[in-house]
């Protein structure tokens, strides 16, 4: 993972990497991910950040602590993930798509052949 100039601040950066994984199946339901320290000296932040990242995954319901044994994929943490991105991108992403679509003349039909094809070049379109 690396840590990029952005917006988002370094623990949103990395709370979007853990639910990457999990989206990924990287970490999958009920298995233990990497502690704070080993997750903060692998990308080289702060400890306190990466606590701040699970925290947030933690009240997302994404992952869960079990004491004394360290943080785990909470059961039902992937579908917890999903649900979570589905909803933002409804409301982040599809009003923009659907502007764009309507200022460039793309149909509906269009774009779901676009989205059909094996890969995307210029001479698909």
């Amino acid at each position: 993972m690396r840590i990029q100039t952005t917006s988002n601040g370094i623990y949103e950066q990395i709370a979007d990497y853990g639910m990457e994984q999990i989206l990924a199946g990287e970490w999958l339901d009920g298995e233990r991910i990497p502690s704070v320290r080993q997750l903060a000296a692998e990308i080289g932040v702060n400890p306190n950040t990466v606590m701040s990242a699970y925290d947030r995954l933690k009240e997302q319901a994404i992952i869960s602590t079990v004491r004394g044994r360290g943080f785990f994929v909470a059961e039902g943490g992937k579908a917890a993930a999903v649900a979570l991105r589905r909803t933002e991108f409804i409301r982040q992403q599809i009003p923009s798509i659907r502007r764009n679509l309507s200022l460039l003349g793309i149909s509906v039909d269009e774009l779901s052949y676009l989205l059909t094809l094996p890969t995307f070049n210029d001479e698909s379109v």
